[in-house]
């Protein structure tokens, strides 16, 4: 794998005593305290969930390219994999959980059911619900932050904690689906879900969508006709902006060039793949690498991790 810079740091949900649920909750007033300058300077590639509810003040904060303008009222959803930096004045208040992917496995006191219901990977990273929503989250993650702190590990305690991080994530869900498609548990969200997950771990090998609907045991058809119900893209697009979006982070985040870029993401020739980026990135690799440079410094040298959950 390529080396990534310096200033990007892997953070890990880490804290033995709330392993167990895999849940934290942090204020923002919290989170400065314990946390180095160091973690608010430069990209992080997180491992897990980060859910923020912004009370007080405003911010900007960067997702995979994106910079969100945070205001009182708004949520920001960062998933795991994705690359993200803080910009955090001190007067900005908010809450933060802290979840991992274990946390929100349909095997963990879940069915599958409540997960297509909750659809966290199709959530935009931004979003301004309304203000009764905004206090019932608040509400919400007030609660399970008590119960978190109060944790001692029994199977009932447990249970809550579980419960009240659904309420949470379902109370925001419901007003998400009036604003994004529709995604209750119906058959073409079952399937695009599979194709996510095929496709997560196989864009570097530049399958064709008939490859993932064979894979899958679908006709293209029906792979395609899921990815458009369910996202509004189709099966084409959602593979060619998994490949820029890999390849966006590699121009930023590693010391790799152009060409090594081009076959790491499964490409035989460079030509093809410079072709394949501007296309769906609006600009060069050279021009993107040139225009995310971290504070003016190329990216380079080696990795390092951090704790953000202690």
């Amino acid at each position: 794998m390529p080396r990534r810079s310096p200033s990007v740091l892997d953070l890990r949900f880490q804290n033995p005593r709330l392993a167990r649920v895999g849940v934290e909750v942090l204020s923002l007033e919290q989170l400065r305290s314990r946390a180095k300058p160091s973690l608010f300077e430069a990209p992080q590639r997180v491992d897990f969930h980060h859910l923020l509810l912004i009370q007080e003040g405003r911010a900007e904060h960067m997702v995979d390219f994106v910079t969100y303008g945070l205001r009182p009222g708004a949520v920001l959803l960062v998933r795991p994999g994705q690359v993200q930096q803080w910009k955090l004045p001190a007067e900005v208040q908010g809450q933060l959980a802290l979840i991992s992917s274990e946390a929100l496995s349909p095997s963990v006191a879940r069915t599958d059911v409540d997960m297509h219901l909750l659809a966290l990977a199709q959530w935009p990273a931004f979003s301004q619900p309304s203000r009764a929503l905004f206090r019932a989250a608040v509400d919400d993650i007030g609660r399970l932050a008590a119960d978190v702190e109060r944790f001692e590990g029994t199977d009932v305690e447990a249970a809550i904690i579980r419960h009240e991080l659904l309420t949470l994530l379902m109370r925001l869900a419901r007003e998400l689906r009036s604003v994004i498609p529709h995604r209750e548990a119906t058959r073409d969200a079952e399937i695009y879900a599979l194709f996510q997950k095929e496709l997560e771990a196989t864009y570097a090998k530049r399958l064709s969508v008939l490859d993932y609907a064979r894979r899958l045991g679908f006709s293209e058809s029906t792979l395609s006709r899921a990815c458009v119900a369910t996202v509004g893209r189709t099966a084409k697009a959602e593979v060619d902006g998994r490949v820029v979006l890999e390849a966006k982070r590699l121009l930023v985040h590693s010391q790799y060039t152009a060409v090594q870029i081009a076959h790491q993401l499964g490409f035989t020739e460079p030509t093809n793949f410079l072709k394949f980026f501007k296309r769906g990135a609006g600009c060069t690799p050279l021009e993107f690498r040139q225009a995310h440079t971290i504070a003016g410094r190329p990216a380079n040298a080696q990795n390092k991790r951090k704790r953000l959950a202690r």
